[in-house]
């Protein structure tokens, strides 16, 4: 028989994980508010290791306005060429592009992904508007802001860095509780590819079909001063222009307005923010279009992702900063692996077994990612420093090679995925 299982949350990681689920059994997406394709219109990169799950699933490129990712630009304070990085992960590790994405176009996709006929199993149900506020674990009963109660075999957690899910896992621990700030921000705009034809420095970006990727740039102080700009395609037409700094006089709002979005920063405040750092160049970017304040983010680690009735995956188990350019895409292998260990599960009461090893297999690797993306962003902690650092390369074949969780029970467990190996930071 087929499991009933509620996933709250219809964001990147819930409709993946319906769209994974349904192969074998009956879900319902709970979703907080309406499916709308048009806001939160960023950029990702989905990278191999995620995107090679999805092609095998069925997921329609032609449908992405995607560009693949050849390289990654390292540039001075002027935009002067410091090194550039070929980034072709089909060619050298096989399997799967790395590809550049607005958020949207993908959201839209894993849709089709979770409710589509062409599929196999039942489409997934997906509710909008149906806010959860409260769960039971034990129980497998989910309550909604409009007082609707649904109760399955597993729900599952996929409901972003305030997971009521999480909470109820931790037995009722403040949602908050567990969210951790590293007083850094990022001032966030997009601009299309003509915007930067006047900039004749710009040239390498403006032919996406060609070349396209990632530029990173530090202040001119160098990575010592946690101050950067990145670049990168969105779209064949467009870019993403993403500069980090501290968080400031936005600390006060973020926390006030317990948010962490603030929408339309005023041009002049970026300005203001890189332009003791960064040539006019850099600068002129935040001048086109409107700029939101992201704060940056993680979450304290969980000794179990599951309890009861309950599992969390994604930013809802462990959210990372964005250095590594990783969150949707382990997420993305949460969900499949989350399916994988359910696809024989007939019975609620082989869930519990089925979830420990869905964790087993997740949790080290996720803790490398996420060590690796602190590492990034200067963000090492007491525990990060007694290990040596994770280098370039053994990040990229670690992770960038992944096969899904079938092909990763039967490999060998990596070295570095364990107390750290020897080597420098690249």
């Amino acid at each position: 028989m087929p499991l009933r299982i509620i996933v709250c949350g219809g964001g990147i990681g819930g409709l993946s994980a319906a769209g994974f689920l349904r192969a074998k059994h009956d879900v319902t997406v709970l979703e907080r508010g309406t499916l709308d394709f048009t806001v939160n219109d960023y950029g990702l990169s989905v990278v191999s290791n995620s995107f090679n799950l999805l092609q095998r699933a069925g997921i329609k490129s032609e449908d992405l306005d995607m560009v693949v990712m050849t390289h990654v630009w390292l540039r001075g304070h002027n935009n002067e060429e410091l090194r550039t990085a070929y980034f072709d992960t089909k060619a050298r590790f096989g399997g799967a592009p790395s590809v550049l994405v607005k958020r949207a176009k993908l959201h839209k996709e894993l849709l089709r992904f979770a409710t589509s006929t062409e599929f196999p199993g039942t489409p997934a149900k997906i509710i909008e508007n149906a806010k959860v506020t409260r769960v039971d674990a034990l129980a497998g009963k989910v309550w909604t802001e409009n007082g609707q109660e649904f109760e399955g075999d597993l729900i599952v957690g996929a409901d972003g860095i305030y997971s009521v899910v999480r909470s109820a896992i931790l037995g009722g621990q403040e949602i908050s509780a567990s969210i951790r700030t590293h007083d850094t921000l990022t001032f966030m705009t997009q601009l299309s590819i003509d915007d930067l034809r006047s900039e004749p420095s710009f040239a390498y970006l403006c032919d996406p079909q060609t070349q396209a990727g990632l530029v990173s740039a530090h202040a001119k102080a160098g990575p010592r001063l946690n101050k950067r700009i990145l670049i990168y395609h969105t779209s064949p037409n467009s870019l993403q222009v993403v500069g980090y700094t501290s968080e400031k006089e936005f600390a006060e709002i973020f926390d006030s307005t317990k948010t962490a979005i603030i929408r339309d920063i005023p041009a002049s405040r970026a300005v203001e923010e890189f332009a003791p750092d960064f040539a006019e160049c850099f600068v002129n970017l935040f001048r086109h279009n409107k700029i939101d304040a992201w704060r940056i983010r993680d979450v304290a680690p969980m000794d179990s992702w599951f309890s009861g009735k309950a599992v969390v995956i994604g930013d809802a188990a462990h959210a990372v900063t964005p250095h590594a350019g990783q969150g949707c895409n382990i997420t993305i292998e949460d969900a499949e692996a989350l399916a994988y260990f359910l696809r024989d599960v007939e019975s609620p009461d082989s869930i519990p077994e089925a979830l420990q090893k869905f964790m087993s297999l997740r949790k080290d690797r996720v803790a490398f990612v996420i060590r690796r993306s602190r590492e990034l962003g200067n963000m090492r902690t007491e525990e990060d420093k007694t290990k040596e650092p994770i280098t370039s390369e053994e990040f990229a074949r670690e992770i960038y090679t992944y096969q899904g969780a079938e092909h990763a029970l039967k490999a060998p467990k990596p070295s570095a995925m364990g107390a750290g190996m020897m080597g420098t930071s690249s």
